[in-house]
C-alpha cells in the first residue's frame, strides 16, 4: 500500500492534515510511534512504513474516548465500522 496516499477519513480541529506528510517525512528512526493526540491521525497515517509490524509498535491516544475507540474500531472492523458511521449525525 501506498501510505502516501492514505488520507484521514475526517478533518479535526488542530489536526495536522496538511503538514502531516512533512512531519512524517521529517521524524527519525524508530521503533515506537506514539500519537499523544490522536485526532485524525494524519501524522500516523502519512507515515513512510506500513503500521502494525510485529518489530516495531503504535500508541494512539487521545483526551477523548471515543476518538481512540474510533480508531480502534476501524483498525479491527473496517467494513462494520463504515456503516454504523454512515448514517446522519444525531
Amino acid at each position: 500500500m501506498d501510505r502516501q496516499a492514505v488520507k484521514p477519513p475526517f478533518s479535526y480541529y488542530g489536526g495536522k492534515m496538511t503538514v502531516g506528510p512533512e512531519i512524517a517525512r521529517i521524524l527519525p528512526a524508530h521503533k515506537h510511534y506514539v500519537e499523544p493526540f490522536a485526532g485524525s491521525l494524519a501524522v500516523l497515517l502519512r507515515r513512510p512504513h506500513p503500521c502494525n509490524r510485529t518489530y516495531y509498535s503504535e500508541t494512539v491516544n487521545d483526551l477523548d474516548c471515543y476518538l481512540a475507540n474510533f480508531w480502534r474500531a476501524i483498525a479491527s472492523a473496517p467494513e462494520e465500522t463504515a456503516r454504523w458511521a454512515d448514517w446522519p449525525v444525531n
